[in-house]
């Protein structure tokens, strides 16, 4: 692994929570009766903290702000008058349609009067304008009957149009239909109408392409006709997918990609796109009240109405549903607040909300698969804010930080702890239970003699006349450039070798024998063995790298164990009884393959043996729960054997029962010559007898 260095400039990316801290937590986990499926799980729902106050937020957590989140929004809206403005809009466009229509009735007879009277000066005689009786002023006030008659049709046109206006349907959609249909008088209405159409057109479309609005900046017919031609062109290319085909995305998106946002480089992140943009309006359908979802429809069918669009959308919608059916029915949202929202926002806050839903989905999912690799930490970031962010990225990062500081490693689809791993459980174990146990106690080995040997030590020395010449070529360079200084050719001089000592090498074989009796698990005494015994491994291994090191399980019968096999418990039987005799025997028979060095067998009991073995392999004593002297003889009797072998026997005492208990275990370590522990206490080191 390469390590580089850098100035600090603030953007560089500074973990929190660290491996080493995660691996203690591990190791905590692990000693108090976990597995490692286990630790890493609670560890990713939860979270934890160090001593120091650092702290890693769990999905839990993530999980619950969420909720929280969602809660809010739901407590905050209301979609009651989502079409209020829509239709106070529709109001002051009939308004001004209906004044414009008024002031006709009001202008429309002067007008017509000046239109319709005769011109000064026609040439007509002045008694032509008195035939058929009218007097000549009435002629003249132009009430001749063609003009009448106009007059009249334009006042009843005005009427027809005003009747036509009291008469527009109250909700928003069937009030569309009419307008899109009405031949407006005033201009101004008229305008303000067109543009209220181009707009709630444009947000329909951009629900359901968002980033429409790139593309397209005004909803115009023509506009419309593009992107009917886009939908047409989209649902040939599902429909080729469906056939197994290969529709020409490229193509596609060459020609209508200005009309969809950054990101998509395939048909399956456009598919995925346009199937999160359609639950949106699913669900803004779902949430609204039966008479808000008929006034909704009936608008989209006036908006939609041209060249068939609504029917391709339809169809579109088709398309993606059976391409990619949605996981889980779109949100039926039970809005409770005051807050009131236009259906554009309506709109967007749907999306946000599905949005949590997704990412809900994904949180229980790397619940059930104990795995955050997935999780979206950008969309955890948009939906809840920067510190989620980081919390997800955290989470993401943390089996990979552990593998790659070599801690965990794959095992099929299940993690599983490195050699260095056990090595940092164990020291912690061992710091837990021997802190204060003194130098030496078990199977000290050391030689104090140095010089020619056999094993090469990390020490070295200087040169003297007749040592052998294991020279360090490294140090001897280095210590020519020293005294020379920095220039080539270096000349060395007999001052300037070292080199490396020696020492014997000296070897011991050991058996951890573990009590996994029901006694054992009933005093409770059980996990603290298993930590004794991890520790007692770890000391042995860091301790004497060279050494045979070995573990045993035993009840009424003897188990080899492998040294990570100490992290969890499935193994453990313990019906039957607890024969020290047979682990101590199937413990010698492993030893007795070592001729050379010492040996001996470190017993972690709770002292109380019940059964023992006959020669023909028949467990005696089984189901007892209390020691008699039968065993206890053939105990002996084993002890005697692995003092006439060579073999020490080192009791750790996890829980002594009574006095007669106890004084047996000091007389098999008076027999063997070996030593007797007792379980620490936090408040005084290991106690040795």
């Amino acid at each position: 692994m390469v390590h580089r260095y850098s100035r600090w400039d603030g953007t560089q990316h500074v973990d929190l929570i660290t491996s080493a801290d995660a691996m203690e937590r591990i190791a905590d986990e692990l000693l108090d009766d976990g597995d490692l499926r286990t630790a890493l799980r609670r560890m990713l729902q939860r979270g934890f903290q160090t001593p120091d106050g650092r702290r890693m937020m769990g999905l839990q957590e993530l999980l619950e702000r969420l909720r929280a989140a969602r809660s809010r929004n739901l407590q905050r809206y209301n979609l009651e008058p989502m079409l209020d403005d829509i239709k106070a809009r529709l109001d002051g466009i009939v308004n001004a349609e209906r004044q414009a229509l008024q002031q006709r009735l009001r202008d429309r007879p002067s007008a017509s009067a000046g239109q319709d009277a005769p011109p000064s000066g026609d040439g007509q005689p002045d008694g032509q304008g008195q035939e058929g009786g009218a007097p000549t002023g009435q002629a003249q006030s132009g009430q001749n009957p063609q003009g009448h008659a106009v007059r009249q049709a334009m006042q009843d046109l005005m009427r027809r149009r005003m009747e036509r206006l009291s008469q527009l349907p109250p909700d928003v959609g069937g009030r569309i239909q009419q307008l899109r249909e009405y031949d407006f008088v005033d201009p101004g209405a008229r305008q303000q109408f067109e543009e209220l159409m181009q707009m709630l057109q444009q947000q329909v479309m951009q629900s359901y392409f968002q980033g429409l609005q790139r593309g397209i900046q005004s909803m115009t017919p023509e506009a419309l006709r593009q992107v009917q031609q886009m939908v047409r062109d989209l649902n040939r290319m599902l429909q080729q997918r469906q056939r197994g085909e290969q529709p020409d995305f490229q193509g596609f998106m060459q020609q209508w990609g200005q009309m969809f946002p950054q990101g998509i480089n395939s048909l399956d992140d456009l598919i995925q796109h346009l199937r999160g943009q359609m639950a949106a309006m699913e669900s803004l359908v779902r949430s609204m009240s039966p008479e808000q979802r008929q006034q909704l429809d009936s608008m989209m069918q006036a908006l939609l109405q041209d060249h068939g669009l609504r029917a391709d959308l339809a169809q579109l919608a088709a398309n993606l549903g059976r391409l990619m059916p949605q996981r889980g029915a779109s949100g039926d949202f039970d809005f409770t607040g005051d807050e009131p929202l236009t259906l554009q926002e309506a709109l967007r806050l749907m999306g946000e909300l599905n949005s949590m839903d997704g990412l809900e989905r994904q949180l229980l999912q790397a619940f059930r698969n104990n795995d955050a690799s997935r999780l979206d930490a950008d969309e955890i970031g948009r939906l809840l804010g920067e510190e989620a962010r980081q919390t997800a990225e955290q989470l993401q990062r943390f089996t990979r930080m552990l593998e790659e500081a070599g801690l965990l490693q794959r095992d099929g689809d299940e993690w599983a702890l490195t050699a260095k791993a056990l090595r940092k459980i164990g020291e912690r174990a061992l710091q837990d239970i021997f802190g204060k146990l003194r130098e030496g106690m078990f199977g000290a080995h050391n030689l104090d003699k140095r010089g020619v040997g056999v094993e090469l030590l990390d020490e070295t020395r200087p040169f003297q006349f007749g040592d052998a010449f294991s020279v360090d070529v490294q140090k001897s360079v280095m210590n020519a450039v020293v005294r020379g200084g920095q220039h080539t050719p270096v000349k060395l001089d007999i001052r300037d070798f070292e080199v490396q000592q020696t020492g014997a090498r000296t070897e011991c074989s050991t058996v951890i024998a573990l009590d996994m009796s029901y006694s054992m698990m009933m005093n409770g005494c059980f996990q603290a063995a298993r930590k004794v015994a991890l520790a007692l491994d770890t000391l042995i291994r860091s301790k004497f790298p060279r050494d045979n090191l070995y573990v045993v399980a035993f009840s009424y019968f003897v188990l080899t164990l492998k040294a990570q096999m100490l992290l969890n418990s499935h193994w453990v039987e313990y019906g039957g009884g607890t024969n020290v005799q047979e682990g101590l025997r199937q413990s010698r028979r492993i030893l007795r393959k070592h001729k050379l060095g010492t040996k001996q067998v470190i017993l972690i009991t709770d002292a109380q043996p019940t059964t023992y073995t006959r020669d023909d392999g028949q467990v005696v004593g089984w189901g007892r729960y209390r020691p008699t002297p039968d065993v206890l003889a053939a105990t002996l009797r084993e002890v005697a054997q692995c003092t006439k072998e060579n073999i020490t026997i080192n009791t750790f005492m996890m829980a002594p029962a009574d006095r007669t208990l106890t004084e047996f275990v000091r007389m098999m370590a008076k027999l063997n010559n070996g030593r007797l522990l007792h379980q620490p206490r936090p408040d005084r080191p290991v106690r040795a007898c």
